[in-house]
């Protein structure tokens, strides 16, 4: 009886987070639109909108750095202070470089990215998580952290900061089998949020591994950069396809439908890939107005929801990855 009431228990926190998740009200799942402060070539405010990132009720350290609470225990979790700190830049932006607690949150953060590095470049979560991948590391975390640093350099003209980028870099070259995040298909590779040896392919975090490609080389040129860019740009556009259910998003290529909020992000992420990549414009602007095409149907995103629902329920463990 008491196993059945554990059950019921953990069912009723995961369509509560769930819920809250549709409902925007979640710190995971804020909207995310097009960044107010983007500016397509420049190193400016970032691609989506994390302002609201800066929001942070949990747990931090001194420096304000927050702490996630992962079973029992309070640790740093690369990701999310990764966006928080994009929160910030973007904030002080918009304040026109006025804002000095933003700015100095923003450095902290970014001092947190290049203190914790590992000795491979990268930001280890899944062993926080309890997770077991081939690789340690998250290409969208990777790509996060660049635009991180590379920002940090950009405002202190420190080169460390630029050093760290570039180290970040490593475990997007690596394939998924050697370590890292990268794995290779015919068209080019994709950039796997969670290492996996199908291609399981996240699309938002796909697309923000990139971004970290895109902003590393505002500051440096980088002819393996830009061929790894270029290589991950031809696979997405090849790949989009796979991401339409005919009445909605997938979130991944394994036919996991994407909930609401991902689905307005993956919209935003778009729109910021039309302006960023000029010749790849018109079909990333192609894949925009379907999915938004498809947000606006009320029988679809109806569907949607149910359909997703029931594959929160057949498998509990996606709610930590999602």
């Amino acid at each position: 009886m008491s196993n059945f009431w554990q059950k019921s228990q953990s069912v009723a926190k995961r369509f509560f987070r769930w819920g809250a998740m549709l409902l925007g009200r979640s710190y995971w799942h804020v909207p995310q639109g097009l960044g107010k402060a983007f500016y397509p070539g420049k190193l400016a405010g970032y691609f989506n909108d994390l302002t609201a990132k800066v929001h942070w009720s949990g747990p931090a350290d001194k420096q304000s750095v927050p702490l996630n609470k992962i079973g029992g225990k309070q640790v740093y979790f690369a990701t999310t202070i990764f966006q928080k700190a994009l929160g910030h830049w973007d904030v002080w932006l918009l304040s026109r470089c006025e804002d000095g607690y933003s700015q100095q949150q923003f450095l902290n953060l970014a001092q947190w990215a290049l203190n914790n590095q590992d000795n491979q470049g990268g930001w280890p979560l899944w062993p926080l998580l309890g997770l077991q991948y081939p690789s340690p590391y998250s290409a969208m975390t990777q790509g996060e952290g660049i635009s991180v640093l590379v920002r940090a350099y950009a405002l202190t003209g420190n080169t460390l900061y630029l050093d760290g980028a570039r180290k970040a870099l490593s475990p997007l070259q690596k394939e998924v089998s050697n370590g890292g995040v990268c794995s290779v298909v015919c068209e080019g590779i994709i950039l796997e949020e969670v290492p996996s040896e199908a291609h399981r392919g996240i699309l938002n975090g796909w697309i923000f591994a990139l971004f970290g490609f895109y902003d590393f080389l505002l500051v440096e040129e980088d002819n393996m950069v830009r061929k790894l860019l270029e290589q991950t740009l031809n696979a997405l556009v090849a790949h989009l396809p796979l991401y339409n259910a005919g009445y909605w998003s997938y979130y991944d290529l394994s036919g996991n439908l994407a909930s609401p909020f991902y689905h307005r992000l993956h919209i935003a992420q778009l729109q910021a890939l039309t302006l960023a990549f000029p010749d790849y414009a018109a079909e990333f602007q192609r894949w925009e107005k379907i999915f938004t095409q498809q947000l606006s149907n009320p029988l679809g995103k109806a569907r949607a929801i149910a359909v997703k629902g029931v594959q929160k329920l057949r498998s509990f463990s996606e709610e930590v990855l999602e």
